[in-house]
């Protein structure tokens, strides 16, 4: 089922002969145009990222990367509405671009502005509340060792692979959502 096809773009030249001039346009057997559902996932993901920058963004965002990048598609493509299994993994790649972007537009902003204290302040912060809302002493012992500097690696690791899993799971969602509800509506017109 991963096997690829190639299918030929073409155009009528002025005598009416078929004419190919561009390169086949690689497709899997589920019929996704790859170079259209990578930029639909693109240009969602980056729409996604910027808002995931502004206060709640992020609940709203993530699963519109999905649905957007679905939308896109079906105005980039000429093939036929996608099941929402497809949509799913449209989203979900548009949810691990939207990651990406967000975390280096992150990254960016925090060296920017030279925040990386305060990170590592909200980290330990953090790490301290949830001691404290722990009785069991091996517990917070491990808790303890999230505020050395190795720890702190291991946190902001385990962090940015939740937030990825979250990110790619929503926007599949959302883009699931997307293809269902373009099914449901039938041909674009």
């Amino acid at each position: 089922s991963s096997s690829p096809e190639s299918v030929s773009a073409s155009s009528h030249s002025a005598s009416g002969y078929a004419r190919v001039d561009a390169e086949p346009v690689p497709r899997r057997a589920g019929g996704l145009d790859r170079p259209a559902a990578v930029r639909s996932a693109l240009h969602a993901a980056a729409i996604a990222a910027v808002l995931c920058l502004l206060p709640l963004g992020l609940i709203v965002a993530i699963p519109m990367a999905g649905y957007f990048g679905v939308r896109l598609y079906r105005r980039r493509s000429v093939a036929p509405a996608l099941p929402p299994g497809a949509g799913f993994k449209l989203g979900a790649l548009s949810g691990l671009f939207g990651f990406l972007i967000f975390t280096a537009l992150k990254v960016v902003n925090t060296v920017a502005i030279g925040a990386q204290s305060e990170l590592r302040d909200a980290i330990i912060e953090a790490v301290r509340r949830a001691q404290a809302r722990n009785p069991d002493p091996q517990a917070r012992q491990m808790l303890e060792y999230f505020t050395s500097p190795h720890g702190m690696v291991v946190f902001v690791i385990l962090a940015a692979v939740i937030s990825c899993v979250a990110f790619v799971l929503l926007s599949g969602l959302g883009g699931a959502i997307s293809a269902a509800l373009l099914r449901r509506k039938g041909p674009q017109g």
